[in-house]
């Protein structure tokens, strides 16, 4: 019982890491619904070369775990540019650069459901395509993206376990340094991990909960 009262004083430590969690998950996760939308322009675009270049840019961001693309960043890039980014920076750039490329396909299979219909009947009302895709087929596309957005900011809090490999002092680098110290592995790594339980499943919660009221109104 002792070891686990240890690993209690050590909480709000733990807990304040957490900032640092969702902080980069929530700046990786807004830049790519914006870099996303650019990404899928790019896939609906009349050139064959654009498109292909979409296309790639999807492929070879999903080919790769986000341990290697944070390693990437952090000191290839940097040794290669000369820019000496701070490991927070690094791990918002690196998350990003890989969900971009899921957020775009979000965008793209929910793109996918809108009734071809209306694009025809705006068309015929004499809308741009910039209006046609700003006034109506982006904002049900969007209401259709938000579980789904949801649950990639899922996926990113939990690959953002991994940017304490460059130094990042969130909720999991803050248990390794405990544990290495007081060699009770088991007792820090179990708490964290109950934290990231605990989080997700409110996250998924919230998720289903909006799908289902979003279900509803539709």
């Amino acid at each position: 019982m002792n070891s686990w009262y240890a690993v209690l004083n050590h909480l709000p430590s733990m807990l304040y890491g957490l900032r640092f969690t969702f902080l980069i998950a929530i700046a990786s996760l807004t830049l790519s619904i914006v870099f996303g939308g650019l990404i899928v322009s790019l896939l609906r675009s009349k050139s064959a070369a654009i498109r292909v270049t979409g296309f790639l840019y999807i492929q070879i961001f999903r080919s790769l775990s986000p341990y290697v693309y944070v390693l990437l960043v952090y000191f290839a890039l940097a040794g290669a540019t000369g820019w000496k980014m701070d490991p927070v920076t690094a791990a918002v750039i690196s998350l990003t650069l890989l969900n971009t490329a899921y957020v775009a396909e979000i965008y793209r299979s929910v793109l996918l459901t809108i009734d071809r219909g209306q694009w025809e009947a705006a068309a015929a009302m004499g809308l741009s395509h910039w209006k046609t895709n700003s006034i109506v087929i982006w904002p049900q596309a969007l209401r259709t993206a938000i579980p789904l957005l949801l649950n990639q900011f899922v996926v990113i809090l939990k690959d953002s376990a991994i940017v304490g490999v460059i130094g990042v002092k969130d909720i999991l680098y803050v248990a390794n340094a405990q544990a290495s110290i007081t060699y009770k592995q088991f007792e820090y790594l179990t708490v964290a991990g109950l934290i990231f339980i605990l989080i997700v499943f409110a996250l998924s919660r919230l998720s289903l909960s909006l799908e289902r009221r979003l279900a509803w109104k539709h």
